[in-house]
Formats: structure tokens, sequence, C-alpha cells
């Protein structure tokens, strides 16, 4: 589907090629955390059986250490809410992230916005619009939050208005990098603009999900 794989292109996309990042290193220490992939998240969501949406490779996880993730260890898993039968109704989120020590969390988080910022303009594989904006939403805790909108041209794929727009939010704390896709399928396939509040209150609370203490 013209949706699945649009969010694989937005996984691509955050952790494809290089890039440098800055920003203070102010953000509070609560602590060594790592991060799971439960079932069930967001109260439906649904741990899929194939990952259509994919997480790090081998390389990834060194990118990671390179932009400042000290003993990186990464998990993934694609979450589905709504019955497969009816499309449109479905939603999507894609997970993935990397637990270890991070001295500058806005620093890599900020270095994974700029190598989707790069591999969007290198590889023609989709676009970035505007900036990252920060978000504080409620229970987000000892840690940075900044989603932007993406958008993924459909190609031929039937149902689509010519390019599918995602949010991305990635979060960073002092053990804990999170990338989070989350997809309406019927706002995507309308080329509705992506939501980037909602995007990020729902990683906010996923983050409290999936993080625990180590």
């Amino acid at each position: 589907m013209a949706v699945v794989a649009a969010i694989a292109v937005g996984a691509y996309l955050v952790i494809g090629g290089g890039g440098n990042g800055g920003g203070g290193s102010d953000i509070a220490d609560d602590g060594a955390h790592t991060l799971t992939t439960p079932a069930t998240v967001l109260t439906d969501y649904k741990k899929s059986a194939s990952a259509d949406g994919g997480g790090f490779s081998e390389n990834d996880v060194k990118d990671a250490e390179k932009h400042g993730v000290k003993n990186a260890q990464d998990v993934s898993a694609t979450y589905q809410s709504g019955a497969a039968t009816d499309y449109l109704a479905m939603k999507m989120v894609n997970f993935m992230g990397v637990y270890g020590d991070i001295d500058d969390p806005e620093k890599v988080v900020d270095a994974m916005f700029a190598e989707m910022k790069k591999s969007a303009a290198s590889d023609g594989e989709g676009k970035v619009v505007g900036s990252p904006k920060a978000y504080t939403p409620a229970g987000l805790d000892s840690a940075v939050l900044k989603c932007q909108e993406t958008k993924v041209d459909s190609g031929t794929s039937t149902g689509t208005s010519g390019s599918i727009s995602m949010p991305v939010c990635i979060w960073g704390d002092h053990s804990t990098l999170g990338i989070v896709i989350p997809i309406d399928m019927a706002d995507a396939m309308s080329g509705k603009a992506a939501d980037l509040s909602n995007a990020a209150d729902m990683t906010a609370k996923l983050r409290t999900e999936v993080r625990v203490k180590a």
C-alpha cells in the first residue's frame, strides 16, 4: 500500500545520510532508561508482525553513536490500530529508537533532522516542509521533542492526491532517542497536511509507555 511504503521512506529519510546538529545540554537527567516495544501501546495500537516501516541497521546505530549516543542499542516496531479490512479506518505508528548514554540530547535530535533534510535533498525520495518545531506536550519530562512535516510522492498509486504527508517526531533525553511517525490512513490518502501538534502529543504518550528504567 502507498502509505505503508511512504512510512518506510519516511523512516529512511530520518536515518539515512549524515549531518551535524547543535543545541544545549541543559535537559535534566532522570537516570538510565532503556526502550521496549510492548505488544500494545496508546490504548489500542497493536504491534505488527511484519515491521514494514523498517528500523535501524547496524550502520544506522553507528551513525547514532557518531552523533552522540554512546553504547547505542536499537529497538523498532510498527503498530496498527483498526481492522486491516477497513484500510481507510486504520492508523499506524512507526517507532524506532536507540538507548545508551547521551550527553547533549538536543544536539542528537537536531543531527537526526539534519540527516533527514540532507537525505531528502540528495535522493529525491521525499521532501521536508519547513523546519523542525519544538513541542512540550503534557507528560514530556526531562526531554526535548521536535516534529517536522515530510512529504512523499505517492507516484501512480490510486486513491491519493499526489503526495502523502507525514509528521516525523524525534525526542531525546540523556539515555534514549526515539523517532515516531504516526499516520492516519484517511488523512494521508486524502493529502491532508500533517498535524504536528497531535503527533507531538502521541509521541510524548508513547515515550512514557516504551521507556523504562534500566
